[in-house]
């Protein structure tokens, strides 16, 4: 039972505080004309004001209810490291014992999950705070590594007023850790050009120590040098193609670390082309030259550098030099020699080696010299297309030349004039140059009306004419690549000749895949992550299933086999539950898909610490505690509220004392007539010393 004073008012509280004012001010004036009865009088005044007050015992039954202690434990992926699950567990556990033999008091325990984010500590905590009775919260446990990653800042009103944030440090104080900090991953960056990366290795009391640092991009081994740890590295990348170029930046481990998944950065930065330069050289007039002009022009992205050759010097005898016949002098050694690396693709239309006099007299046309600065400029990383003519059947063809080291078919030396219809080979209805041609269509092309035989000695053959001879070839020589197209009919599409056909679009998917266009590669390797899964699909013009190796986040190597989907593609598919970076090579091919994100926030600093809760726990005056084990767990004691809820070893709960009424009725204060009486007897007394 509890009792207390409670008012009922008889009369407006404010008529009752009005009164009192009279009746002191009355006193006041009656002592100043030399009354002597001010005290008694006033006092009279009082009581009476104080029966107008009604006051009265409130009589309650009251059911204590208990204060609730929360518990966060900390889930996240960095606590899966070495053994923090198992001691968060037993001190979890130890925990839960020192509270349950605590009186009125209720535990709630709440998890805090991976995320993508990082550890996601506050928003857990705000989210059991609005479920649960703020005036009944005794305070709240974090067990953690202490590596949390949306406290604001300043926290200072994160919990209500009066209960303090206890941060329980999970993990080996003398752990080691090296990782790779990044300080600028570029996005972006010109094909050709370097794009600088800047990091910093950082492994905690080893500054100054070196360790070995690889670079790789497009998953080909591109640097290895010695980094010093602590200082900041400066590392250019050449972006070799357009699109998405991988980049796997890796620090070698250390003796004894927590991890390895830190150890390796990942970035994609995607290459961009200022603008494509292309030189086309048009070895004599023709009625497809200006189709080739035509269809470059129309690419806003193109620059293009067009020679043309007027005229033959072997057509008839003259004593005169080429260059005396030109309308402006060719700049072979300009072009050939000074900026053929400037040039992004060469095309030579109809272009012959050499011509005869009508002497019989041999006259280049290029030096053999220039032309072997093709095939070197081919290997290097250049492209080349041929569109050929009847001269490359001759003694003045090209492939008589250096340059035959990268072409993909050799002439056989004859010209087929039938009339055909132009088809995509097997690989031809698979490559993504020509598969998008690839149907009922194809059948409605326009004829031509000559081949250059020939024999594809390397490549792709992509379309042949009616008797399976090669019409579009393509190769890869080294770095570089080639395309040959053994007729020069190919303008009549452009025209609309017989029905035409996809001209523009058919040379321009050659043009970029001569570039580098990364969608139009034959060989792709590509890997997603999809609702907790590693896609991953390989597409190839051979039909044969292949094995690819899966570098998972951390570090675990693993080897499964392809399945055969349809003609030329291949899939499989395996779980993916950790966060970061899964590296696929097949071969030359690599991908890289991330669950989250590519270098996961969660794993940037793994070394547990008290810092980033310190300043909750010091607004909210709880206490921060790095245990060695269950047994080594502070005293609980509970504390009024506002008093000090931590110190050497021990941490406080506040004890809010809420309860529930269950029963309550009210008594006078005192009888009537007492009021009544003690008034009279003031009054008399007043009188009487009035009256001396």
């Amino acid at each position: 039972m509890n009792v207390s004073v409670v008012f009922d008012p008889l009369i407006p509280i404010w008529l009752t505080v009005l009164l009192t004012a009279l009746i002191l001010i009355s006193g006041m004036i009656g002592e100043w004309r030399g009354l002597k009865s001010f005290i008694l009088r006033a006092v009279a005044g009082f009581i009476l004001c104080g029966a107008l007050l009604n006051p009265q015992k409130l009589l309650e039954e009251r059911t204590p209810l208990p204060d609730i202690a929360v518990i966060l434990t900390d889930k996240s992926d960095s606590m899966a490291l070495a053994d923090r699950q198992s001691s968060a567990g037993a001190i979890t556990q130890a925990l839960n014992e020192k509270l349950a033999a605590l009186d009125g008091l209720e535990v709630t325990t709440l998890s805090v999950n991976p995320d993508a984010n990082g550890t996601l500590m506050t928003q857990s905590l705000i989210d059991a705070l609005s479920a649960l009775p703020t005036d009944r919260i005794a305070g709240v446990f974090a067990i953690t590594d202490g590596l949390v990653h949306d406290l604001p800042n300043p926290p200072d009103n994160l919990l209500p007023k009066n209960v303090p944030f206890h941060s329980i440090i999970i993990g080996n104080k003398n752990a080691r850790d090296r990782r790779l900090q990044p300080l600028i991953t570029p996005k972006y960056g010109l094909v050709g050009e370097q794009a600088i990366f800047e990091i910093r290795v950082e492994d905690p009391g080893h500054e100054g120590e070196r360790a070995k640092l690889e670079i790789r991009v497009g998953g080909e081994l591109q640097a290895r040098f010695d980094a010093i740890i602590g200082n900041k590295i400066s590392i250019p990348i050449e972006i070799e193609k357009r699109g998405v170029n991988s980049v796997e930046i890796e620090i070698e481990a250390a003796d004894g670390e927590l991890t390895l998944v830190n150890n390796l950065l990942v970035a994609e930065i995607s290459g961009i082309r200022d603008r494509l330069r292309v030189l086309l050289i048009t070895g004599e007039p023709h009625m497809g030259g200006r189709a080739w002009r035509n269809l470059l022009k129309s690419d806003p992205s193109v620059d293009l550098v067009q020679f043309t050759i007027l005229t033959n010097p072997g057509a008839k005898f003259t004593n005169a030099q080429p260059r005396e016949l030109s309308l402006i002098q060719f700049p072979e050694r300009e072009l050939f020699e000074e900026k053929l690396s400037e040039f992004d693709l060469v095309i030579f239309d109809q272009f012959r080696r050499r011509s005869m006099s009508a002497r019989g007299l041999s006259r280049q046309m290029l030096n053999p010299y220039y032309i072997a600065n093709i095939a070197k400029y081919v290997e290097g990383g250049g492209a080349l297309l041929v569109a050929t003519g009847p001269a490359f059947a001759s003694a003045e063809s090209l492939a008589r030349s250096p340059l035959i080291a990268v072409l993909p078919a050799r002439p056989t030396g004859g010209v087929n004039t039938e009339a055909f219809r132009a088809k995509l080979s097997e690989k031809g209805q698979r490559h993504p140059i020509t598969a998008i041609f690839n149907g009922a269509i194809a059948d409605s092309w326009g004829r031509w009306y000559r081949t250059i035989e020939a024999q594809a000695i390397g490549g792709d053959v992509l379309m042949v004419n009616d008797q399976s001879n090669p019409l579009l070839i393509v190769d890869k020589i080294e770095k570089g690549r080639t395309a040959l197209l053994m007729s020069d009919q190919a303008w009549l599409w452009a025209k609309g000749v017989d029905g035409g056909g996809p001209y523009n679009e058919m040379f321009r998917r050659l043009a970029h895949w001569l570039m580098g266009e990364p969608d139009l590669e034959a060989e792709r390797l590509s890997a997603r992550i999809e609702s907790g899964h590693l896609h991953i699909e390989h597409t190839s013009l051979d039909d044969i299933e292949k094995s690819v190796e899966i570098t998972g986040p951390d570090g675990n190597v693993q080897t499964i086999k392809l399945k055969r989907v349809r003609p030329g593609v291949f899939a499989a598919k395996i779980a993916a539950e950790a966060q970061g970076a899964y590296r696929v090579k097949l071969d030359d091919l690599s991908s890289v898909a991330a669950a989250g994100a590519l270098n996961p926030i969660e794993f940037e600093h793994i070394l547990p610490t008290p810092d980033i809760l310190a300043p909750l726990v010091a607004a909210t005056g709880g206490g921060s505690y790095w245990p060695q084990d269950a047994s080594d767990l502070p005293n609980i004691r509970r504390i009024k509220p506002g008093s000090k809820a931590a110190g050497a070893g021990f941490v406080g709960l506040v004890a809010n004392e809420k309860f529930n009424v269950t029963q309550s009725r009210r008594t006078p204060f005192g009888p009537t007539w007492l009021y009544f009486l003690l008034i009279l007897a003031a009054l008399l007394g007043a009188w009487r010393l009035e009256g001396r």
